[in-house]
C-alpha cells in the first residue's frame, strides 16, 4: 500500500481549499454563480456564516488526553451495548482492526491517543489533517444542513456540518458507515451513529477543548460523553514525516490497544464480582 507523508496529505487538502475560489471566478473576474440545490446533491444553502468574533482554530495541535485531571477516560468505559452491538463485539476480529490495515481508525478512536493534528479554517469549511493516520476530515460551515440522502452514502467520518455559537464551534455528524470500531477494545457502531462535538479554546487559546456526545440508538442503550484537550504547538514547529504503522508506530499502537483491552476486562471483572456478591447477599440465609 502506498504511504504518504503528512506533508503530501496537507498539500493535497490545502490545494483543494485554496483552489476552489480561484477556479470559480473564471476568466475576466466573472462572479461565480451559486449552484442550484438538486435532489441528492450537496444542498448548498447560500453564503458562509457571516463574520463574527469567533476565534480562529487554525494551527497545529497535539494531544488527545484529559490533561486537566490527569486521567484519560477512553471511549468505551461508558458504553452500554444493545444486544445487536454486543453480538457484533463477540465476533470482532482484531486482525481486521482498521488501524492494522492503515485505514481510518474511526471517529472516536481518532482522538484516543496523542498525535499532531493540523486545523485549517476557512469561512465555509474547517479541515482537520491528521499526521499519524494520514487522513483528513472536512466540516462544512457554509450554512448548509445535512443532505437528506447523507445516510444513503455512508462514509468513514460521516457528513459533518458546523456552526458557531459564540466562541464554540458545534459540529453535527451523521451518515457513518459501520466499518470502524467505536472503542479501542473493538466495540462496534451502526450506521445510526450520531455525534455532536463542541470545540472551544481554553487557557487563553493555548488549549483546544473538544466535548463529544455520542449516540447510536441501534448499538448503544444510552449515549456517552467524553472530553479531549489539545495543546497548540508553536507556528514554526517542525514535525518529521511518518509512515502509516511503521515498526515504531505499530509497537506503540499494540501497546495502547493491549492496555485498553486489559483496562476494560478489569472493569468488567469488577462489575461481575460486585454483581455476584450482591446476588449472594440476597440469597444467603440471615445470620
Amino acid at each position: 500500500m502506498q504511504k504518504y507523508s503528512i506533508t503530501a496529505v496537507m498539500g493535497f487538502a490545502l490545494l483543494i481549499l485554496t483552489a476552489t475560489p480561484a477556479a470559480a471566478q473564471g476568466r475576466g473576474g466573472a462572479q461565480p454563480r451559486k449552484p442550484k440545490p438538486t435532489v441528492g446533491a450537496w444542498w448548498y444553502k447560500g453564503d458562509p456564516q457571516p463574520p463574527s468574533p469567533h476565534p480562529d482554530l487554525t494551527g497545529v495541535w497535539f494531544g488527545g488526553s484529559m490533561n486537566d485531571i490527569g486521567k484519560d477516560v477512553l471511549p468505551g468505559e461508558q458504553l452500554i451495548l444493545t444486544p445487536y452491538a454486543a453480538e457484533r463485539y463477540k465476533k470482532v476480529d482484531h486482525s481486521k482492526d482498521p488501524n492494522a490495515q492503515c485505514l481510518p481508525p474511526g471517529p472516536t478512536r481518532m482522538v484516543a491517543r496523542a498525535h499532531p493534528t493540523m486545523i485549517v479554517e476557512r469561512p465555509d469549511v474547517v479541515a482537520i489533517l491528521s499526521e499519524s493516520e494520514h487522513i483528513y476530515r472536512l466540516i462544512y460551515t457554509d450554512g448548509r444542513s445535512h443532505p437528506p440522502d447523507a445516510k444513503d452514502y455512508p462514509a468513514w467520518f460521516g457528513y459533518s456540518v458546523g456552526k458557531w455559537e459564540g466562541d464554540t464551534l458545534v459540529v453535527d455528524t451523521i451518515g457513518f458507515d459501520d466499518t470502524s470500531f467505536l472503542s479501542l477494545e473493538g466495540s462496534r457502531h451502526s450506521t445510526e451513529l450520531h455525534i455532536v462535538e463542541r470545540w472551544r479554546l481554553v487557557a487563553d487559546g493555548k488549549w483546544l477543548e473538544k466535548r463529544w456526545l455520542v449516540d447510536d440508538p441501534r448499538a448503544l442503550k444510552a449515549p456517552f460523553t467524553f472530553t479531549r484537550y489539545h495543546e497548540k504547538l508553536p507556528a514554526n514547529t517542525h514535525r518529521p514525516s511518518e509512515t502509516c504503522l511503521d515498526f515504531e508506530g505499530w509497537r506503540n499502537w499494540v501497546a495502547i490497544h493491549n492496555d485498553a483491552v486489559q483496562f476494560f476486562d478489569a472493569k468488567r471483572a469488577e462489575a461481575a464480582k460486585a454483581l455476584a456478591e450482591k446476588k449472594n447477599a440476597k440469597t444467603s440465609p440471615e445470620q
